[in-house]
């Protein structure tokens, strides 16, 4: 397919981190979003896609052609870096421009390219003006122009709004949410931030240890991984390692789960905190295939979305789980979990 990036086995070897082997495909018009913990080898597979970084083995293929031994100028790649890297002396004009004098285009199409792009990103208004007088939001448009008036088959985005207040980050998701339709793109963005990744992606990938460990959509990836550390780094706060028989679980040999599905032996059981009801009296309707457990609260802190509560359940399992009630320590409380909400890993 037209615009498709592959990467074939590819392993890159650098004097402190290795990374790979990699074998996946990115698709065209899509937008992929990489997450991954800080030094899992994120903004290393984006430069070597760029051709920053040389492949030590295998393959960078890019509308069916092997790039890997091409330098990054002939790639039809185009790369924003996390700082953007926009040139503080030049004018948001001269900035645009910038690629375009490099591959030879003449003065009239230049104009036309800049003005055009410009137009669409909404910084007609900037052109004139000094890059060292951006805000950030500002820098980030005109860093986008920069990549995208050279016409790239594939746009790569190193951690492209985590210099961003929250009002202009949730202004430019829009933004680039538009991008691989409107221009007819590829779109692979790097970040460590799960709202970023579900809000803008049609790939999720995870990366730990300089490995894709798994891929999928994001309703998937961050509902049902097929991982255990995915799931603890994509919030699963509760991963409790089990025995599962004939569609039930018994966690520290004590506390027992039913859950849907027929899967026998070890296991990890995950349970995100919001999928846990807290009830603080005895009116629970116990029918439906409901988990309901007595637990004591042991802290109580105070989030975004109410309070994060740790129970202690049975005398050696502590669940986290959420509360729109401000309950104390020592609080006794009932955890309901539908058998629906549990997520089961084979061990």
């Amino acid at each position: 397919m037209p615009g498709m990036v592959e990467l074939r086995s590819v392993i890159v070897r650098l004097r402190y981190f290795t990374l790979g082997p990699i074998s996946t495909a990115f698709e065209r018009e899509t937008y992929n979003v990489i997450l991954g913990p800080t030094g899992s080898g994120k903004s290393t597979l984006l430069k070597t896609i760029a051709g920053i970084y040389k492949v030590s083995e295998g393959s960078v293929v890019i509308d069916g052609i092997d790039v890997s031994r091409e330098p990054p100028e002939t790639r039809n790649v185009s790369y924003v870096p996390q700082g953007y890297a926009i040139f503080d002396h030049m004018t948001v004009y001269e900035n645009i421009e910038y690629g375009l004098r490099f591959k030879g285009i003449p003065k009239p199409e230049r104009r036309r390219l800049i003005m055009e792009i410009a137009k669409d990103l909404g910084i007609e208004y900037l052109l004139s003006r000094r890059a060292v007088n951006l805000s950030g939001g500002e820098q980030q448009r005109v860093a986008l122009a920069r990549a995208l008036v050279i016409k790239p088959k594939v746009l790569l985005l190193d951690e492209p709004l985590s210099m961003l207040d929250r009002e202009t980050r949730d202004r430019i998701i829009l933004m680039l949410r538009e991008l691989p339709k409107r221009y007819g793109i590829t779109v692979i963005h790097v970040t460590h931030d799960w709202d970023e990744a579900y809000s803008l992606a049609d790939r999720v990938y995870i990366m730990n240890e300089g490995k894709v460990i798994e891929e999928g959509d994001p309703e998937q990836v961050f509902n049902r991984p097929s991982n255990v550390f995915t799931a603890r780094f994509l919030g699963f706060q509760n991963v409790i390692r089990g025995v599962a028989e004939n569609g039930f679980v018994r966690l520290n040999g004590e506390v027992g789960l039913s859950i849907d599905g027929n899967i026998n032996g070890e296991v990890y059981v995950c349970i995100r905190p919001e999928w846990i009801k807290v009830v603080v009296d005895n009116d629970v309707d116990t029918k439906g295939g409901q988990n309901v457990f007595e637990g004591i609260v042991n802290e109580v802190v105070r989030v975004r979305l109410g309070y994060q509560l740790l129970i202690s359940v049975g005398s050696d399992l502590v669940i986290t789980a959420l509360s729109v009630k401000a309950l104390k320590p020592g609080d006794k409380v009932l955890l309901v979990i539908p058998k629906e909400n549990i997520h089961v890993i084979k061990g």
